[in-house]
């Protein structure tokens, strides 16, 4: 049996204020357990969280697309200059596809690239998948009790590998 996983042919860009409709219906396709994972907790008010991403253009917000479809959104929120805080999810039927660990990837690319230093990302420690990926690009993980904060270091990490 192959471990290797099905290369899925997907597309990615930034998403726009026009594209607010589509985040906010792959919000509300996710299972209770991707809404825990991705907002660290239950939480149900995506219109106001998306609408409120959205309105700082500081903020980056990536999508993954398979054809027209929206299947991953990273979102990276400005906190500094020169650092963001990335929050990430897949839909449901996508996940273990490896399609986070390529839209993460374009995004760290996109934010080298337009100067950011530091990416922080905040977890449970029970989510296996995003502190796998925060260890493919050698992210420094620190867990205390129920958080877990990961910082990744912009300019020692090269995706190369990651887009292709």
């Amino acid at each position: 049996m192959s471990i290797v996983k099905p290369l899925i042919r997907l597309g990615f860009r930034e998403l726009k204020g026009n594209d607010m409709s589509m985040v906010i219906d792959l919000y509300n396709s996710l299972s209770n357990e991707s809404i825990y994972y991705r907002f660290r907790g239950f939480f149900k008010d995506f219109e106001r969280y998306v609408k409120s991403v959205f309105s700082d253009p500081r903020n980056i917000v990536y999508g993954a697309f398979i054809g027209n479809e929206l299947v991953g959104v990273l979102e990276a929120v400005y906190l500094s200059d020169g650092c963001y805080e990335m929050a990430i999810v897949v839909r449901d039927d996508y996940q273990g596809k490896g399609i986070g660990t390529r839209l993460v990837a374009y995004a760290i690319n996109d934010l080298k690239r337009r100067g950011a230093k530091t990416l922080v990302a905040y977890s449970t420690p029970d989510n296996h998948r995003i502190l796998a990926i925060s260890r493919k690009f050698h992210g420094i993980i620190k867990c205390m009790y129920d958080e877990c904060t990961t910082i990744f270091n912009l300019q020692s990490i090269n995706v190369d590998q990651f887009l292709n």
